[in-house]
């Protein structure tokens, strides 16, 4: 039962709620979803079950196509500071994650890092606020302090595949190699398009010896 604290805050909510209520995060239509998005942007939605394989990952994992409202959720989120959103990224990729029974074999949770720079430009890291909720909702341990990146780089959704591969060569560190060693990772990030960063700390990771590393992203691109 909720406390007394709690109640006046509700009471508010409600009431604004009638005096202002609330809309859509893409398209600004009044909606009532727990999720801020409207039933037509909901339905828009386009969830999959494809997975990829490259050199150092076992399995790639997407939840959905990189298009139409998730595609510009994803934007909000990770450039404009829409952390709200982080409830309908959860809720897709823990159904994903139970319907393939992708956490039962996982020993850590690890997001892609951000070069220290552009993390002190966000505020935050996105990855990390994903593979938080993963690891809080799926009981799985998170490590954010052992997987580093060391070299600047250019966005990578400005590139093509070539220079992708380029870009993030050689970008990734490992802190505590023994934090790894004969553990099952599952590297968490919100776009695989390429799959060149994901491999770039899959290889690392490797390198530290971990038994198995797998990915799983929010959506896939094309």
């Amino acid at each position: 039962m909720p406390s007394l604290l709690q109640k006046p805050k509700s009471i508010f909510k409600a009431f604004l709620d009638i005096v202002l209520p609330p809309v859509c995060y893409v398209c600004g239509r009044n909606c009532s979803s727990k999720y801020g998005l409207c039933t037509l942007c909901l339905n828009r939605i386009r969830l999959c079950a494809e997975y990829s394989k490259n050199p150092y990952i076992e399995k790639a994992w997407s939840c959905s196509y990189y298009k139409d409202t998730i595609k510009e959720c994803i934007h909000l989120f990770k450039y404009r500071g829409y952390i709200g959103l982080i409830d309908i990224f959860r809720d897709i990729m823990i159904d994903f994650v139970k319907k393939h029974d992708i956490h039962k074999n996982m020993d850590l949770i690890v997001p892609v890092p951000v070069y220290p720079t552009k993390k002190r430009e966000r505020t935050y890291n996105h990855a990390e606020i994903l593979a938080r909720s993963l690891s809080k909702n799926l009981v799985i341990p998170i490590d954010v302090k052992n997987l580093k990146k060391i070299k600047w780089t250019q966005s990578q959704s400005e590139l093509g595949r070539e220079k992708r591969l380029k870009n993030v060569k050689d970008s990734f560190l490992v802190v505590d190699k023994g934090v790894f060693s004969g553990k099952c990772v599952l590297v968490v990030d919100d776009v695989y398009t390429t799959g060149a960063t994901i491999n770039e700390c899959a290889k690392v990771l490797r390198g530290a010896k971990a038994s198995k590393v797998f990915s799983l992203t929010l959506a896939r691109g094309a």
